[in-house]
């Protein structure tokens, strides 16, 4: 029976990464395809967008729509490193790296890939002009080499052109098979070693390919109408049967402007102007968030603070701004600029500063010299100085907020709380082990410097809550490696106990995630892995295998 859902990985996060699953009405391949891995790409993600909503008649996809979403925000290729060339080993430095690790997990249960790009100019394999030569990337679809091992990429891309060029009249619009030999010592294109599809080829062994449009079309409705005409020919020659809706051509060309409306303190965006008072929290509502369809990501930027959503991050206003803006897909929508009343209230720390921050969403005052515990994963946003009427500079040591510009200056920023992802050097010497502790300085000019200590001990999942079939709840304990036999039937997951907030964990059954309060099924005679992983950085916790004897639980209370 045909079904389709949708997870969100990263939730409440600057990278939310939202995956549609759709299952076709007969069995089939699983393919997963991808837009937004570059925010630049516009079509790529609308495409993807509308590819989320198809009818698989037969097979199944997973669709990642906007795969990197700050960078689609800013309307930028990157935000701090190309997402595309983060695949040759598994890093773990940036936020890029934490949506890599789940895109690499989402694959693995792939049976095949297809990338969705916008790519300059016109590719051909001979030069004729700066527009058109082998080093443009429109209008081709690009395979790493022709045939891989036993994986004839040549026939199945080949196929697709002949249909497709068919319906384009145009010569410099026809599709091209781009060849670029990524295998080979003496490629013309080495860095595509490190991107998905070779990744996908070379370690997973499936089928992979990218479907490129040309940014200098500036017809969006042909680019989408196209790109989404080429991916679903691919799926058909890869196994995957499906229908993509019907989308109206002038909707694509003005959809990020359509029906998108957000308040803040009560107060639409739209009328220009707001009024704030020093130290009041910003209450950010969606009124209207655009034409369903498309779906488009919404982004509030502060103007001291650009590239921080405040669509996905706390503020309390300690330090004066000039204006709002909303991006709708990367695409300003309205601004206001910002009125201030009042004045802020005095520190109440006497003569000791009082350091604001958000931990986890919830607003925390440190005093200097204080320590703020904290769990491995946990969401950190050093806010400001209480009753301060400088500029501040907030600086956690081993924490880099902009790797080009590295001016010590951390506050506003999302800072995950993985010890792996900080500089060594600055990890404090003491007598917890387990435990890493760092220091958060105040090295505002002019002020004497002042400071207060992170502590970030390691989450530990201590036990599952499951509900059987009869609702009954089953309290499992947690043991990493470990094995666990239930009756077969469906499940479903109340809840996971752990030393910190329940939703900085995520789990997966099988090849599935699981929510709190979702289900999954466990057959007779089977055994299903069921992982816990922390939320924000999709770094693995352990394992448990789950077995059932070869009856299921009866649910028919009547038999």
């Amino acid at each position: 029976m045909a079904d389709s859902w949708e997870h969100v990985f990263f939730r409440g996060t600057q990278y939310p990464l939202k995956v549609c699953y759709i299952e076709g009405a007969l069995p089939g391949p699983t393919v997963m395809v991808q837009g937004g891995i570059q925010g630049d790409e516009t079509s790529g993600f609308v495409t993807a967008q509308i590819l989320s909503r198809v009818k698989a008649l037969r097979g199944n996809l997973i669709v990642l729509p906007r795969a990197n979403v700050p960078s689609i925000n800013l309307r930028a290729r990157q935000v701090n490193v190309d997402m595309n060339r983060r695949f040759d080993q598994d890093y773990n430095r940036f936020y890029e790296d934490r949506v890599a690790r789940v895109i690499r997990f989402l694959l693995s249960r792939s049976d095949a890939f297809i990338h969705l790009h916008e790519g300059s100019g016109f590719y051909t394999p001979v030069w004729v002009d700066s527009m058109r030569n082998p080093k443009r990337y429109g209008q081709s679809i690009i395979i790493d080499s022709l045939r891989y091992k036993t994986i004839d990429l040549a026939d199945t891309v080949k196929g697709v052109l002949e249909e497709l060029n068919r319906h384009i009249p145009t010569g410099d619009y026809q599709f091209r098979l781009f060849n670029t030999r990524t295998f080979e010592r003496g490629t013309n294109y080495p860095e595509m070693r490190k991107s998905l599809t070779c990744y996908a080829l070379s370690e997973l062994g499936i089928p992979a390919m990218a479907v490129e449009v040309s940014k200098d079309i500036i017809q969006l409705d042909w680019k989408v109408r196209h790109q989404l005409a080429a991916t679903v020919l691919l799926l058909k020659r890869l196994g995957v049967d499906a229908v993509a809706p019907s989308i109206n051509d002038a909707d694509i060309s003005a959809y990020a402007r359509m029906n998108v409306d957000v308040q803040v303190n009560g107060r639409s965006l739209r009328g220009g102007s707001l009024n704030l008072a020093p130290g009041a929290t910003l209450a950010v509502e969606t009124r209207a968030g655009g034409l369903e369809t498309f779906e488009p990501t919404l982004a509030l930027f502060a103007s001291d603070r650009p590239g921080v959503n405040l669509m996905n991050a706390r503020r309390m206003v300690l330090e004066p701004f000039s204006e709002l803006e909303l991006r709708s897909d990367g695409r300003r929508v309205a601004r206001a600029r910002i009125n201030w009343t009042g004045r802020l209230p005095e520190s109440p720390g006497g003569d000791k500063p009082v350091f604001v921050c958000w931990l986890n969403g919830n607003p925390t005052f440190v005093r200097e010299g204080e320590v703020l515990r904290a769990v491995e994963g946990d969401q950190l946003i050093l806010e400001g100085i209480w009753g301060s009427h400088r500029e501040e500079v907030i600086n956690f040591k081993g924490f880099v907020a902009i790797p080009w510009a590295n001016n010590g200056q951390d506050m506003g920023w999302e800072i995950i709380l993985d010890p792996d992802n900080f500089m060594d050097k600055y990890r404090m010497k003491h007598g917890k082990t387990l435990v890493a502790k760092y220091r958060v300085v105040r090295e505002t000019p002019g002020v004497r410097r002042s400071e207060f200590r992170v502590e970030v001990e390691p989450r530990r999942v201590l036990a599952l809550r499951l509900a059987d079939p009869y609702g009954q709840s089953l309290l499992i304990p947690w043991t990493p490696g470990g094995a666990y036999h239930l009756p077969a039937g469906e499940y479903e997951l109340e809840g996971t106990w752990s030393n910190g907030p329940s939703d900085k964990i995520v789990a997966t059954a099988g090849n599935s995630p699981v929510e709190t309060g979702g289900r999954f099924r466990l057959d007779a005679g089977s055994r299903l892995t069921f992982e816990v992983r922390q939320a924000t950085t999709f770094g693995t916790l352990g394992n448990m295998t789950f077995s059932s004897g070869g009856l299921a639980l009866n649910t028919n209370p009547d038999q």
